[in-house]
């Protein structure tokens, strides 16, 4: 694979979700659906990112790991008709059980099939969806967390040697890091795009757990990012009155994040080839 086709799993996503931000923004047509633009542009992005890769998805899958995305289009047609419903907008807890319910039953990724796994699967996408985005979290929090915790697990795909999933993920996490720069420059509120980036999280982890063949790298890395998500957001509630509340609760996720990183590399040994 070369830059070019890297360049462009990464970039065209990005490309696509930014177009879609500036349309809501400027087409007067659109200002009435300016509380499902953020939510459609991700959803798209992610579906460009993996059909690049591998095509467009069939139901069922060619490959199990083709679940994540099935997956993320489920909870993303449900948080697109939340914000219709202003009394189910604001149910966030209701609505990560709902997204957890759903990853629970559709995601099948190899070796995570028995009961304990599925109710495992709900309660992390429970909390790390509540985790992204509480009422007093602000909205470009969440993006900036997914970005940082998307991009430690393209790392550990990486390090695993699940390129697609690791190109995927990077994908998304630019996408993140793009909506969070959009998102500054021209404030959109919706209080269900932290769905779609919980199950993306939760399911772009255990993917990459489910497909881990290095023999070197403890399977509890996979989890570190995402445990980082629900601390933080409880670091940010405890200091919420403080001014650097947002510096300390991001903190916390750039330091499990970091130990996911810094663990998977020094526990991949270096090839021997590298060495004269």
């Amino acid at each position: 694979m070369n830059l070019n086709e890297i360049l462009l799993f990464v970039g065209l996503p990005v490309v696509v979700a930014t177009v879609i931000i500036l349309m809501g923004g400027i087409i007067p047509a659109l200002k009435n659906y300016r509380s499902v633009v953020a939510i459609v542009a991700l959803g798209i992005s992610c579906m460009v990112a993996f059909v690049l890769q591998e095509g467009v998805p069939t139901v069922p899958p060619q490959q199990k790991w083709h679940w994540l995305v099935l997956t993320v289009i489920a909870v993303w047609g449900l948080a697109c008709i939340y914000p219709w419903f202003k009394k189910w907008d604001d149910l966030i807890v209701f609505q990560a059980m709902i997204a957890g319910l759903i990853a629970a039953i559709i995601m099948q990724f190899p070796s995570q099939d028995s009961v304990l796994y599925r109710v495992l699967v709900f309660f992390m996408v429970l909390f790390v969806s509540v985790g992204l985005r509480r009422i007093t979290i602000p909205a470009w929090h969440l993006y900036v967390v997914s970005w940082w915790v998307l991009v430690g697990l393209s790392v550990l795909a990486l390090q695993a040697s699940f390129a697609k999933l690791a190109f995927f993920s990077g994908a998304m996490s630019a996408v993140a890091a793009a909506l969070c720069v959009l998102h500054l420059i021209k404030p959109g509120e919706t209080k269900s795009i932290q769905m779609v980036f919980g199950v993306l999280i939760v399911g772009c982890s255990l993917c990459g757990l489910a497909y881990d063949q290095s023999e070197q790298i403890h399977q509890a890395v996979w989890f570190l990012p995402m445990i980082g998500i629900p601390i933080s957001s409880i670091a940010f509630l405890l200091f919420q009155k403080k001014k650097y509340a947002a510096i300390i609760s991001l903190g916390v996720v750039d330091l499990f994040v970091c130990a996911a990183v810094i663990w998977s590399l020094i526990a991949t040994p270096v090839p021997d080839d590298l060495w004269p």
